[in-house]
């Protein structure tokens, strides 16, 4: 574990250096907030739409760019690029878990989310105020964003491992990363029924409208669709990772890198 643990620090150490990326990314973050804070006041005026305020509406989409710039897409590129350029070969020379070694290295990740936390709170009451949150339905949404954000770190790392089978994987990243991005900034109410029963079926669906949707229009009845629909999306997730890993890891073993 002590190994890990010193993975994770020097990660970080490396990942503080970076500060003008934070700066950009939540300027960016404020850009996007801002157009969907005009689109919504102009659409909507004062009123609601499908159980959503205005104000509600912003601080759904602030949940959905929190996770998305938390945890972006260098994971992705960091684990396609071991195994590429055969890194992978060499770390298992080592008496190290490959799988374990690059989750260590996705926990870096834990400075852009209490960056992008501190800031998203204060962008939300600035541009849509605060909204009332039950005890009982905030401790919901930590617990439901805390998965979401493991969902989102693993989807990454899978698309990473996905260099396995074919070396060129960017184009399942951009696949998967605009099944996320679908709803980053619509809830799911908002489409026709026949596109929300297909993306009740995507694992995507679960990284953010559970989080998003308890946060902001709280439903008990729809609380174990929203829970059990995370818990099967990161469970068929880790199985994905898994299996991956176990076959690359195998590959090399057998073919010698």
């Amino acid at each position: 574990m002590n190994k890990y643990l010193s993975v994770l620090k020097f990660n970080l150490k490396t990942e503080l250096n970076f500060k003008i990326d934070y700066i950009f990314s939540i300027l960016s973050f404020a850009v996007h907030i801002f157009i969907f804070n005009e689109l919504w006041d102009f659409i909507l005026k004062d009123k609601a739409i499908l159980g959503f305020t205005k104000p509600e509406l912003i601080w759904y989409i602030i949940v959905g760019e929190f996770i998305a710039y938390s945890i972006g897409k260098k994971n992705y590129l960091t684990v396609s690029e071991m195994i590429k350029n055969g890194d992978v070969a060499n770390l298992l020379t080592k008496p190290i878990s490959f799988i374990k070694y690059i989750l260590a290295e996705e926990g870096t990740c834990i400075v852009n989310i209490i960056v992008n936390a501190v800031f998203g709170i204060l962008l939300g009451l600035f541009m849509a105020g605060p909204i009332n949150v039950a005890p009982l339905q905030l401790i919901l949404f930590i617990v439901s964003i805390s998965v979401s954000l493991i969902i989102a770190v693993l989807l990454q790392v899978f698309i990473g491992l996905l260099a396995f089978i074919t070396e060129e994987n960017h184009s399942f990243y951009m696949v998967i990363s605009k099944a996320m991005l679908i709803l980053i900034f619509t809830p799911l109410e908002f489409f026709p029924k026949i596109v929300q029963v297909i993306l009740k079926f995507l694992p995507t669906t679960y990284i953010v409208y559970p989080s998003a949707s308890i946060l902001t229009n709280f439903n008990i009845s729809r609380l174990p669709f929203l829970l059990i629909g995370q818990m099967v999306a990161l469970g068929v997730i880790i199985l994905g990772v898994l299996i991956l890993n176990r076959k690359g890891v195998k590959n090399i073993n057998v073919n010698g890198g």
